[in-house]
This record gives C-alpha cells, structure tokens and sequence, in this order.
C-alpha cells in the first residue's frame, strides 16, 4: 500500500500556520533557552489570552462576510466603564453590569445598522470604534485610572485558578463552547450559510438579518470580556488601551484560515493564528527587536495571510471545477 500525502484542499487551512508554530519554537528552543522558562511560557499564555477571546469574536463576524474593527476600543471602553461603575457596586455585580451595558449599546449599534439596515460592516464598526475610543478619552481625559480589581478580576486577568492561569481557563471555556455552536447548532449552520452565500441563506429560509445581528451581539460581548481581563491584568484602565488589536487579531483569524469572503473558518484556526502571532512577537521580544519592527512583522504576516487565502480559494476553485469536468464526461 502506497502512503499518499494529503493534497492542500483537504488539509485543514490552519494546517501551515501550526507547522511554522512548531518550526519556530524548535528554532527558538535551539537559539534562546530562556524562550521555553516557566515564567516566559506563562506570559505567553496570558498574553495570548485576550487578543484569542477578541479573535473568537471577530470570527464569527468575519464567517458572515463582515468585520469588527471596533473590538479595541470596545475593550478600552469596557475598562473605563467598569472604573466607575465597581465604585457603586460589588465588584461581581459591577463586571455582570458592564458586560451587559456593553453588550447591548455596542452589540446593538453595529447589529442594527450591518444586520438590519444592511450598512456596510467595514465602515459601521470603523466609525463605532472612533466613537467609543473618543468616549474613553473623554471621560477620562486622556488619564489612566488605577483600580482595585479584587481577586475575581484577578484571577481572569492575570490569576490562577488552582494550577491553570485564569486567562487560558477563559480561552478553553469559550473557544470549547464556540466550537460546538458553530459545528453542532442550527445557528452555527447559519453562519456559515450567510457567509457563503447569503441570497441562497435566504432563500433556504435563515432569517439573515437576525444572524448577522446575533454576531455583533457576540462580537460585542467578547470585547467587553476581554476589557475586563485587561483591567483584571493591569489593574488599571487607560483609554489607551487596545488601541490597533484589532489589526493583529484580524492577523490571525485570517492565519488560521477564515476567510475574508465568508463561510470558510474555524475556532481552531483562530486559536493557532492567534497563539502563532503571539510567539513571533514573544520571540522577537527576547531577541530584542524593536516593537516598531514587531509591527511591520505583524503588517507582513496580515498580507501573507490574504494573499495565502486569495491561493487557497483560487486552488479550491480550479480543483472543484476539474472535478465537475471530470463528472461531466463521465
């Protein structure tokens, strides 16, 4: 029996992403031997944490063929929100009430103009991430605020539950959920259904509308997660904050295979691309490479990813219509 290797199409589109994460933390065992240290290997961990809980979001937005790019300033808003709410509140009670708040008024905005008046994405969540970016610095006026977080924002910030970092239990929790709702619920086919053709969705009777709403909905409800892990990390809140995250995590969405276009992707992906960015710049850190150079670096990895998926889309097309051909003359 010949052993005959898998072809590009049905591999997993995550597939080289994970062989360059392997590569690279062979190349990195081999040159740097602080690389794989206890402590380094945590502050991977957490710091991967956010940018993937954002990155679970924008994935189900970018699967209905749209995008978010007000994720950062969503978070940032988050944190200052919750600065002046945990002084009127117990702190559990504070993080339930800025969730909800964010979810809502953000979720609300971008669902109801991309989901139900049909505006386009791109330009809805650009002009909703200048306008909470601005409320941030207005209320704050341009300052950070200190807070004391407490152990419950601690531990899903920069804690531990038990042995596991509360960051990563966060990360396993939602992607784990994310998984099964895109690939066992009757919701999950709809994303995906709206991406790929969202005409044909209709016609087959998915209600369009209420999906693409549902996502920013989702979208909105991760970026405020995620702020609140950032002050749970930091302990404070900046309007600052998360300002151009939203670049890198589109980054590794797009590394782990989802398509711009919609209706192809993944949660795995998502995790790999994210997790994969995070090394090369946790690697370029100890080598001391400027963090102006970290952001050219992620520029590069952005466009390799839209070209890569631009080839993988043109491959798949030629393969299917040889196949139809091929049919055809039978």
């Amino acid at each position: 029996m010949k052993f005959k290797l898998p072809s590009l199409s049905t591999m997993p589109a995550w597939f080289g992403v994970l062989v360059l994460e392997v590569v690279l933390l062979i190349v990195m065992a081999l040159t740097q031997p602080v690389f794989f240290s206890g402590s380094n290997l945590s502050n991977i961990v957490r710091s991967s944490a956010i940018p993937i809980v954002l990155g679970i979001g924008m994935t189900y937005t970018i699967l209905t063929a749209g995008i978010d790019l007000s994720v950062g300033s969503v978070l940032a808003f988050s944190g200052i929100l919750l600065s002046g709410i945990i002084e009127l509140m117990p702190r559990y009670l504070a993080v339930v009430v800025t969730i909800a708040l964010v979810t809502i008024i953000v979720g609300g905005i971008n669902g109801t103009l991309i989901g139900r008046l049909g505006l386009n994405s791109f330009v809805v969540t650009l002009g909703t991430l200048g306008i909470f970016r601005g409320i941030a610095y207005l209320v704050t006026n341009g300052t950070t605020r200190s807070i004391d977080t407490g152990p419950l924002i601690n531990k899903i910030g920069d804690g531990n539950v038990g042995p596991i970092p509360g960051p990563l239990l966060v990360v396993i929790v939602l992607a784990g959920i994310s998984i099964y709702v895109l690939r066992s619920t009757y919701f999950g086919r709809d994303v995906y259904a709206v991406g790929g053709n969202e005409f044909a969705a209709r016609l087959a009777g998915v209600f369009t509308s209420r999906v693409k709403m549902t996502v920013y909905f989702i979208s909105a409800f991760l970026a405020a997660l995620a702020g609140i892990m950032q002050v749970g990390r930091l302990q404070s809140a900046a309007p600052t904050a998360g300002a151009g995250i939203e670049l890198a995590v589109v980054a590794g969405v797009l590394l782990g295979g989802t398509r711009l276009s919609g209706g192809v992707g993944s949660i795995t992906g998502t995790v790999i691309g994210l997790l994969f960015l995070q090394t090369v710049q946790n690697s370029l850190t100890i080598q001391g490479v400027s963090s102006y150079w970290q952001q050219v670096v992620t520029g590069v990895l952005l466009g390799a990813a839209v070209l890569f998926d631009r080839f993988r889309a043109q491959y798949s097309g030629r393969r299917k219509s040889r196949e139809e051909t091929n049919v055809t003359k039978e």
